[in-house]
């Protein structure tokens, strides 16, 4: 497995991952804000709205490659302005590669990354009741439960390390 910064030329893959985990994982409103994360990653001079996005001053996505160069993850982080967190955000892998290791693989990148770029840095995320067992895993802890908070039962899960 290969982990790379993402360009446009990524798109399609990482719009093929997250449909794979679709309806389970996200919910169909989803679509567009991720669809705009990735035109904003690919082209810093468009803006991303979004209500928890507002207060970011610096973000990074990546995706992960198999050895085909597949697109099989992706994932990355904003830096919060004024405050000292980084929120991890848009991480998935396609649901063909669930239980592999690849989540545990994008997971550790982005914390060492995060952790030698911004050592002071609490790092955050929102996840669901599906995935926030794994994330637990990753050394994460439940702060708040927000229920229907992605869409119709598809819980929020906010937590933090």
């Amino acid at each position: 497995m290969k982990i790379r910064k993402y360009t446009p030329s990524d798109f399609e893959g990482c719009m093929a991952v997250f449909d794979s985990n679709l309806p389970l994982y996200f919910d169909y409103s989803e679509r567009d804000m991720f669809s705009n994360w990735l035109a904003h990653c690919g082209n810093n001079a468009f803006e991303y709205q979004s209500p928890t996005y507002s207060n970011a001053e610096f973000d990074s996505y990546e995706v992960v490659e198999d050895e085909t160069g597949k697109i099989v993850g992706c994932g990355g982080y904003y830096i919060c302005k004024d405050l000292l967190e980084a929120r991890m955000a848009w991480g998935m892998i396609h649901s063909d590669y669930h239980g592999k290791g690849i989540g545990t693989l994008l997971f550790q990148s982005r914390e060492e990354e995060l952790s030698r770029k911004y050592p002071k840095h609490i790092i955050t995320l929102g996840t669901s009741q599906h995935t926030f067992p794994f994330y637990e895993k990753m050394g994460m802890r439940v702060l708040e439960i927000i229920p229907n908070g992605y869409g119709e039962n598809l819980h929020q899960y906010n937590m933090e390390k």
